[in-house]
């Protein structure tokens, strides 16, 4: 039941990013959402390793400094132009083609 509850929470946050970037838009005001996956935390790292190498598809997570990096770019003039976004922070692990892994 806990899963359920989680992915509906997440997902949540990223309808409501974008419908806030559309109402808020027109005042010039941006609205972006960071979406972290498994990120090289204490907690996390605490998990024997064959659990924190099956996050590990490029050899590594994120650390919490890529994440507050990600979160500085879309708090920053350099992003001006992104609204609506939901930027996973995630070095990829949400990818899949559909194809067996070869």
């Amino acid at each position: 039941m806990v899963n359920y509850l989680i992915n509906a929470a997440k997902g949540a946050v990223v309808n409501l990013t974008r419908a806030m970037a559309l109402d808020y838009g027109k005042y010039n005001i941006r609205v972006n959402n960071v979406c972290p996956s498994a990120c090289a935390t204490p907690m996390f790292l605490a998990n024997p390793a064959d659990v924190v190498n099956q996050f590990n598809q490029m050899g590594r997570i994120c650390t919490p400094q890529e994440v507050a990096e990600a979160m500085y770019f879309l708090a920053s003039d350099a992003s001006r132009s992104c609204n609506g976004v939901n930027l996973p922070v995630s070095g990829g692990l949400e990818l899949h083609t559909g194809q067996p892994v070869q």
